[in-house]
């Protein structure tokens, strides 16, 4: 879609008038042409060109979403896509998400069942495959399943059940086609877990095939290497965190004291390498670094730095306080950021482990360096590598210029208890707590969406129950405008999706803060480009669908 260049708001509209909407290709044309309006709309308000954009993405099945869940579903994991333009949280119950991050609105949910998304303490339960094309997730307590982010089925594509009714998420990778997935289970082989080709259905281990029907999980024959072996003190290995290199050959991991990789197919040990509790891989899978414990009172550890292709250490190890390691790129060279709790700052690294700068941040004290911090990621790099973020004590992110003369550049305020900051496309945050997400820009502090679960109807404030069918002409989708509003969104019997809201009169331009309107189940619209059916009551909203 061509639109050519600045134009008045009458010019806007007659070029979209002419232009040719069959044509239209959301992700080719969405993205300009939101960007264009958004410049018009600051410099002329809303204007009919808006509107008339919004009316034909409608026609083409642009729908209403709203970004509530449920009242007590905390998120318990999330990953950005690789191209930082979508994060996906995983609740611990009710559906995944997945939110648009230059909007900072909810474009579409997976179905994960009753049990949710992956299990509160546990990180890597939503993983993204190379191409952003597929979505894993464990889910169900203790399978895993494939899911594609953007398309209509909100059921998973594949999904394998082989940890025999383990309590808890199997450590997992998905590999870099997003066709397949180590998972860690027991089994008669040294190297433990099996590959399961999740695009094929559903996966049983062999012992609860009972019909023999769907594929059998890729076992990991290949014996541990007695030097191996005898370095570890025992016979078997499995991974407690493990990803798949880039190049699809090797599984690097680590469990306890160790990290290896392992090839694929056969399992066959290439390497391993003695590190602590904790690993971390840097984003290109060259590098990964490990602070082993200090003998001091002080939290003064070792910080080494390894290369992924051999194992062996970068140069010596270095003295570093105790803290969470944190991976980015600067072009094609790693950096490394660890994060001290209790206001000791932020210390970095280039990728062979020299000290580049020390950061006087007040760090927050919830930072767990174990592998059980879950869902703590206090530190964010940008996307260039030219920037961090940081989570501070008093409810701030510090956003950092990281060249030649380090500096803080912004400070913004975030939500109480929240717990991770990551960095996604077009320099948007997504700061994440347990009930809250909120969206800002990281160089202005603009907030483009705050959301909190976790409200109840105490006081019978909801219009509708959840799920009511509502004299059985449509179903109704109830969220929270504020603490004492509840609106809900409504949908015809043919199941076009929403497209009518029940709320408040007056309270129309506030939906804007929460709703969108939704293209392809990856892109968000403003609804106040467009004109809202709204009505105030379930007796009207059946009347608009009799």
């Amino acid at each position: 879609m061509e639109l050519g260049g600045d134009v008045d708001p009458q010019g806007m509209l007659v070029l979209l008038q002419d232009a040719d909407w069959n044509a239209f290709v959301p992700e080719r044309d969405l993205p300009p042409l939101r960007e264009r309006l958004v410049a018009l709309e600051q410099e002329h308000g809303t204007t009919e060109a808006h509107r008339f954009a919004t009316a034909r993405l409608q026609e083409r099945g642009a729908r209403l979403m709203q970004p509530y869940i449920g009242w007590d579903s905390p998120f318990n994991d999330y990953a950005l896509s690789p191209c930082g333009r979508h994060l996906a949280t995983g609740p611990d119950n009710g559906p995944l998400q997945i939110w648009e991050m230059t909007t900072g609105r909810a474009v579409n949910k997976l179905d994960t069942g009753e049990a949710g998304v992956g299990w509160a303490g546990h990180r890597d339960t939503v993983q993204w495959s190379a191409d952003g094309t597929r979505l894993a997730l464990a889910f169900n307590t203790n399978m895993v399943g494939l899911w594609d982010p953007f398309g209509e089925q909100v059921d998973p594509v594949g999904d394998a059940d082989v940890t025999d009714g383990r309590d808890r998420p199997p450590a997992f990778a998905l590999s870099p086609d997003g066709r397949r997935a180590y998972i860690s289970m027991r089994s008669s082989h040294q190297v433990m877990g099996c590959i399961a080709a999740l695009d094929r259905g559903h996966v049983f281990s062999t012992d609860s095939r009972e019909d023999g029907s769907g594929p059998a999980p890729e076992m990991l024959p290949e014996a541990l290497p007695e030097e191996f072996s005898r370095r570890i003190e025992r016979d078997e290995w499995s991974f407690r965190r493990v990803r798949w290199s880039r190049d699809g050959t090797r599984l690097l991991g680590f469990n306890g004291e160790w990290a290896c990789a392992v090839d694929v197919p056969g399992g066959r040990m290439r390497w391993l390498a003695h590190t602590e509790d904790v690993v971390e891989w840097s984003p290109d899978g060259r590098r990964f670094a490990s602070i082993a414990v200090g003998s001091g009172t002080d939290g003064t550890g070792r910080l080494t730095v390894f290369e992924s292709e051999t194992g062996s250490a970068v140069g010596a190890p270095v003295e570093q306080l105790q803290g969470t390691l944190h991976w980015g790129m600067r072009g094609e060279a790693a950096r490394l950021a660890v994060v001290a709790g209790d206001g000791r700052g932020v210390d970095v690294y280039d990728e062979d482990g020299r000290h580049e700068s020390h950061l006087d941040i007040d760090t927050t004290e919830q930072i767990g360096v174990s592998y059980w911090g879950g869902g703590e990621r206090p530190w964010a790099w940008s996307p260039s590598g030219e920037h961090g973020a940081c989570l501070t004590s008093d409810d701030q992110i510090e956003v950092w210029s990281l060249g030649d003369d380090p500096a803080c550049v912004r400070s913004i305020e975030v939500p109480e208890e929240t717990a991770a900051v990551l960095w996604g496309a077009d320099g948007v945050l997504a700061a994440i707590g347990g009930f809250t997400l909120r969206f800002v820009r990281a160089l202005t502090g603009d907030v483009l969406g705050d959301f909190a679960n976790g409200r109840e109807d105490e006081e019978g404030l909801a219009p509708v129950e959840d799920g009511d069918g509502l004299h059985g002409i449509y179903t109704a989708d109830v969220f929270p405008l504020d603490d004492t509003t509840w609106c809900a969104l409504a949908s015809p019997p043919e199941g076009l999706g929403a497209n009518l809201v029940i709320a408040p009169a007056e309270r129309r331009a506030d939906l804007d803060g929460l709703l969108a309107w939704v293209v392809d189940r990856r892109f968000a619209w403003p609804v106040r480009w467009g004109d809202l059916n709204l009505v105030e009551d379930t007796e009207a909203a059946a009347a608009e669908f009799a």
